[in-house]
């Protein structure tokens, strides 16, 4: 018979039907088009009991896809939520979350009742205009009465409504200029609330108002994006979200496909939603280029505040006077005690004063790490402050604190580069010119425990701006000065062999030679270090942190002079007070991989002139550390660690996994991506043959997915066969009810794709009965690796049998 006879005639074949031309060498048993549509309203073809068949186009249809879009909000909400979480980089998670649940729940539920969704009686939902402009009102009464509710009272007062567009308009750049995570002030967290409002709204609307299962969601991942980029060298959760944002497009794209979700495509959905998420958090943190996001804070030029126009270091000689005046009392927990605590970072000398080249940085707290420091070990203390007399902004802390928590009306600012703290806004007094007396702040610090072994190889840090001297007067003359520090620092260090060991025998020396004398006359000039080295030798602890600074640049040594205060006097319950008489001054010199190592070439008060001199303020542990390096057998070449001679690699320049990892994981997330993809093909398309609403198309997949499985046992995969000849070599192979069906399931397929026949539910749940059987036979006579091999094949990866 050839391929045009149709089956119209009486006792005539059923028709062959031919491959469709999507689907390649994939034929389906598809009716033809209609030849005129029915009207609008009209009854579609009558049921089982004379009741309109499903899909016919009745009005009460819609109510379960409006049930279903209103159910599909759920995921929606839970991704909204996911993408405010990315804010936790930005923001203070206590202050950011009353403002997620506002800005996603309030316009998503908004839009809902606008839309006219939850309405039974309207087959289409209601114009967008009112919702856009409904929406933006109600923006702005949340904010106000939020936000902004002492601006305005609660309501959107025009004076209310300038402070929360002035304050969205500055958030970006407040932001940017502030370290991480900034402050949860009203006029930062603008941004997080206009942002997920304007997601949320239009993640709702997308929902209520489109069939794509996956289009919803794109305002939420590109709120998500917000964060990524405001929030690069934040703290907070990171790459983990990037996995929970997956999981959740995966949960939007379950509850909103074609296919009514059941438990048995949750059963298949969610693990596989699970897997992606897993694989997606723990490939993306080894992908190129993530560890070196772009940040935008390199474009924009933070406000640059200079801490005082007098350097601290001249008031060392003043705070010596004040004696037992009290400064400030501190309460510890944590560490070995005896540390000292840093003011004031002085990294600039002009031949006269020692300076500070601070910009400070508004924070929210947090004193970001200097990167590619690693000393060693850290020892964690915790110091409750409270001011007594404390002249300037600075705020003491114990080395470079990592956190700091303060009242919330102080405004807090930090030097990067150094990690000197300042305060302002009502912390400081009447006059703006010192810290009010009575305030209190807590610091939380990482000292720092040096490595003896680490230490005496370290080579001095790549740093030319720190081994900078002024070395001409202003005729363009040499200094004089600048040979005498050179020759005396050669002479203090001779013999030495690495820049560790160059740097303590310097502050031994100044310690050994000369006297601590806190009468002496302040000042730290090139001539006046030059007459406390030739001919003075009796200072205070400004001199001789001064002097080691100068004469260590001279050495190439990267230095700079700190002002501080020594740990105190007991007052009792663990608490110290420290009085004027305790400032201290010390040099730090920068060592590559460890960072800023503090000396201490001041002698003790309380010792006596000669060889034994107590170093003041030096810790017990760092006393053992240099001990240890000085008494141990020196090596004119430092050890081989690396394999290959020379030093150890500093640590913290090779983070991260080695770059011939990239490769495995590419392709082991390739493999993942082909098994999952070859697991829900077959699955899909079943899903969608069985769930398809009209009875007709369901008949018609039924016998589509019998082909499909009768060419995996012997069935040529050609679209010549006519449904009667699939069913006789169907009846051969299968056997048994299934088989003995197939014939009369192949007459009902010819009447419904040729003969226009409109089934009912009951043929239709027949017909999958037949597949059904048809599938467990040929499943139970195949062998288990067989099927995985098919299933596997790149076809089936294509969606093509």
């Amino acid at each position: 018979m050839s391929a045009t006879e149709t089956g119209t005639g009486t006792g005539s074949r059923p028709a062959r039907v031919r491959p469709a031309p999507a689907a390649g060498n994939d034929w389906e048993w598809a009716a033809p088009a209609p030849t005129a549509a029915p009207p609008p309203h009209a009854p579609g073809p009558a049921g089982p009991h004379g009741a309109p068949s499903p899909g016919a186009g009745a009005p009460h249809a819609r109510v379960p896809r409006r049930r279903r879009l209103l159910v599909s909000l759920l995921p929606l909400v839970l991704l909204l939520a996911v993408s405010g979480c990315g804010f936790l980089r930005v923001y203070p998670a206590a202050r950011l979350a009353p403002v997620v649940a506002v800005a996603v729940l309030a316009p998503m539920t908004l839009s809902v009742l606008l839309s006219g969704a939850l309405s039974r009686r309207r087959a289409t939902l209601n114009p967008l205009w009112p919702s856009v402009l409904l929406t933006v009102v109600g923006w702005l009464v949340t904010v106000c009465a939020t936000l902004f509710r002492h601006s305005g009272g609660g309501l959107p007062t025009p004076a209310a409504m300038s402070d929360a567009w002035s304050a969205l308009l500055d958030a970006p750049r407040a932001v940017l200029t502030t370290i991480l995570p900034v402050p949860g002030t009203p006029a930062l967290l603008v941004l997080p609330h206009a942002v997920l409002w304007l997601a949320s709204f239009a993640t709702a609307e997308l929902g209520l108002r489109t069939k794509g299962p996956l289009l919803p969601a794109l305002p939420g991942v590109v709120a998500f994006g917000v964060p990524v980029v405001f929030g690069v060298g934040g703290p907070g959760p990171g790459l983990v979200l990037v996995g929970a944002l997956a999981a959740c497009a995966g949960l939007v794209a379950l509850t909103r496909g074609r296919v009514a979700p059941s438990w048995r495509s949750l059963a298949v959905g969610l693990p596989t939603v699970a897997a992606l998420a897993v694989v997606a958090g723990a490939v993306g943190p080894y992908l190129p280029g993530v560890g070196a996001p772009y940040d935008p804070r390199h474009t924009v030029t933070p406000p640059i505040t200079r801490p005082m126009s007098v350097s601290p270091l001249d008031e060392v000689a003043v705070w010596m006077r004040a004696g037992t005046q009290p400064v400030f009392t501190v309460r510890t927990s944590g560490g070995d005690g005896g540390q000292n605590y840093r003011l004031a970072v002085l990294d600039s000398y002009d031949g006269v004063t020692w300076s500070s080249d601070a910009r400070l940085e508004r924070t929210g707290g947090r004193v970001p790490s200097q990167p590619g420091v690693d000393p060693g070990g850290t020892q964690k203390v915790v110091q409750h402050f409270t001011v007594d007399s404390l002249p300037g902004i600075w705020l003491p802390a114990a080395d470079r604190p990592v956190q700091v928590s303060a009242p919330a009306s102080a405004d807090l600012a930090v030097d990067p580069a150094g990690g000197t703290l300042t305060v302002g806004g009502s912390a400081l007094g009447p006059d703006q010119a010192s810290v009010r007396a009575g305030y209190r702040y807590t610091a939380t610090s990482e000292v720092p425990v040096y490595d003896a072994s680490r230490l005496q190889y370290a080579p001095a840090a790549d740093d030319p701006a720190m081994t900078e001297l002024p070395r001409t007067d202003a005729a363009g003359q040499p200094i004089e000065a600048v040979s005498t520090f050179t020759r005396t620092a050669a002479q203090a260090t001779a013999g030495a062999t690495f820049p560790y060991e160059q740097a303590v025998k310097l502050a031994d020396w100044l310690r050994d030679t000369y006297h601590f004398d806190p009468t002496a006359l302040p000042g730290h000039s090139y001539r006046q270090l030059e007459f406390f080295l030739t001919s003075g030798k009796r200072g205070t602890s400004e001199q001789f942190a001064a002097a080691f600074a100068v004469m260590a640049r001279t050495l190439d040594l990267p230095s700079r002079v700190v002002v501080g205060f020594r740990q105190g006097v007991p007052v009792g319950g663990g608490t110290y007070q420290v009085r004027g008489q305790d400032v201290l001054a010390w040099p730090e010199v920068e060592f590559q991989g460890i960072g800023w190592v503090p000396f201490y070439p001041t002698p003790d008060a309380a010792s006596a002139h000669g060889a034994s001199v107590a170093p003041a303020g030096q810790p017990k542990q760092r006393q053992q550390v240099d001990q240890k390096i000085t008494q141990q057998p020196r090596s004119a070449t430092p050890p081989r660690k690396d394999g290959v001679g020379g030093q150890a690699a500093a640590p913290g320049r090779a983070g991260g996994p080695p770059p011939w990892l990239y490769a495995p994981l590419a392709v082991l997330a390739l493999a993942v991506c082909y098994l999952l993809r070859a697991a829900w093909v077959p699955w899909r398309r079943r899903a969608r043959r069985r769930g398809d609403p009209d009875p007709g198309r369901r008949v018609l997949g039924a016998w589509q997915q019998i082909v499909d499985r009768l060419t995996e046992i012997g069935l040529p995969p050609t679209g010549a066969h006519t449904a009667a000849e699939v069913a006789a070599f169907g009846a051969e192979r299968v056997g048994g009810a299934a088989g003995e069906h197939l014939p009369a399931l192949a007459e009902l397929v010819n009447q419904v794709g040729y003969a226009g026949r409109a089934p009912d539910a009951a043929a239709a749940d027949a017909a999958w009965r037949h597949c059904d059987a048809v599938e467990r036979v040929v499943v139970a006579s195949r062998p288990r690796r067989e099927r995985l091999r098919r299933a596997l094949r790149p076809s089936a990866l294509l969606g093509r049998r």
